[in-house]
């Protein structure tokens, strides 16, 4: 986990948010992945600012609890790559769940969620195991 102190204005988290990312991914190019929706802006304030050269794709969930699926899904594989979900909020944890467990079975190298907003211990536990890169309140 790579903390970002709450404090900073949302302009100077996203440069931190950033820079950890180019210290953390300087051998790769990550792909940055967001939902199609509100993440997008913070998505492209957030990309911005990263360094490291990083490609960018999108998807969309749909569904409800019971039957979640991707009505948009990524353009190309992501197996044995880096990959960063970049959200500005969790809204549904479920919901954030089924992304990484889809995500997961595709082979990625690494995982990481980027988040604009600090997530609760018990969200981050609830997640699973998950690379943080933002910070994590109690």
């Amino acid at each position: 986990m790579t903390s970002v102190p709450s404090d900073l204005r949302r302009s100077e988290r996203t440069l931190a948010l950033a820079r950890c990312v180019d210290r953390e991914y300087a051998a790769s190019v990550p792909i940055a992945i967001a939902e199609i929706g509100p993440a997008l802006f913070f998505l492209s304030d957030f990309v911005r600012n990263v360094e490291v050269p990083c490609e960018i794709d999108f998807l969309a969930v749909g569904g409800d609890a019971a039957a979640r699926r991707f009505t948009t899904d990524l353009s190309r594989p992501i197996d044995g790559r880096d990959v960063l979900i970049v959200c500005d909020r969790i809204d549904d944890l479920g919901r954030m769940r089924f992304l990484l467990g889809a995500l997961r079975e595709r082979g990625p190298r690494s995982l990481a969620l980027v988040s604009s907003d600090p997530l609760s211990r018990a969200a981050v536990a609830a997640l699973g195991e998950i690379a943080i890169i933002g910070e994590v309140t109690p």
